[in-house]
């Protein structure tokens, strides 16, 4: 691996790990959450146009078949006069009879445009009839993607409140624990320095106990003495007196 290489690996490393550091996964969720209702708002957008755009080619296509009826009609009409003036060309003479054949002429022509115009309308309307088909079909395909999404927004809602509450209860664990292991050393420290005063204080009362038995047995080892004094002295009173006594008799 070249050093290139290397230092590209090293730097993604270092950005990944910055990136994770400051990365809030509560807000990576409403982030997320919100790109969704984003999504949401095209879909709705794009199934009100859909709609608009099929129900102009709908209404399109009811203009033209009732155009159908009414330029048949129309040409009927038409035809039907051109066949009643020929009817009463033979009695015409003349300019009338001219006229009459004009007439005749531009009823039948009439006649054959309306026809033209609606064998013409005729033709477009399985067109305007498979596009509004597939206008339909794009509506209803929209609007199922606009059903799905809607679902998905509040599957992710829902998802997203539960991850955020666990999320901000990992955060109060950690600094309970945080809390707690720092409460824990403090309690070590408070622990070893009352069993040292502990240990102090039965030492210094220790003490006081030798200190009292020392004490007692000075006292004893006095009034001994002294009471051997006193032995001592009356033996030799009384040895004395004894021999007294003897001087006397002799």
């Amino acid at each position: 691996m070249g050093l290139i290489d290397r230092f590209s690996n090293v730097t993604r490393a270092k950005m990944s790990k910055v990136l994770d550091r400051f990365e809030d996964p509560a807000e990576q969720l409403d982030y997320a959450h919100e790109k969704l209702r984003e999504e949401k708002k095209k879909v709705d957008i794009a199934v009100r146009d859909s709609i608009a755009a099929k129900n102009l080619k709908k209404r399109e296509l009811n203009e033209s078949q009732k155009k159908v009826a009414s330029v048949h009609e129309k040409a009927l009409g038409y035809r039907k006069r051109a066949l009643a003036l020929e009817e009463k060309l033979p009695e015409l003479e003349g300019a009338k009879s001219e006229k009459a054949e004009l007439q005749v002429e531009q009823l039948n022509s009439a006649a054959t445009q309306l026809i033209e115009e609606e064998n013409r309308t005729k033709e477009r309307i399985p067109m305007l009839q498979q596009s509004v088909a597939g206008m339909e079909a794009k509506v209803r395909a929209l609007k199922d993607k606009q059903v799905d999404l809607t679902a998905k927004i509040q599957r992710f809602a829902d998802k997203r409140t539960d991850l955020k509450s666990d999320y901000a209860m990992a955060k109060a664990s950690k600094r309970v624990n945080d809390a707690l292991s720092g409460i824990d050393g403090e309690i070590g420290d408070v622990d070893l320095t009352v069993q040292r005063m502990t240990e102090k204080i039965r030492m210094e009362e220790a003490k006081a106990e030798a200190s009292a038995e020392l004490g007692t047995a000075a006292g004893a080892g006095t009034a001994d003495l002294d009471m051997s004094d006193i032995e001592r002295e009356l033996s030799t009173s009384d040895s004395l007196s004894s021999l007294d006594d003897e001087l006397k008799e002799k």
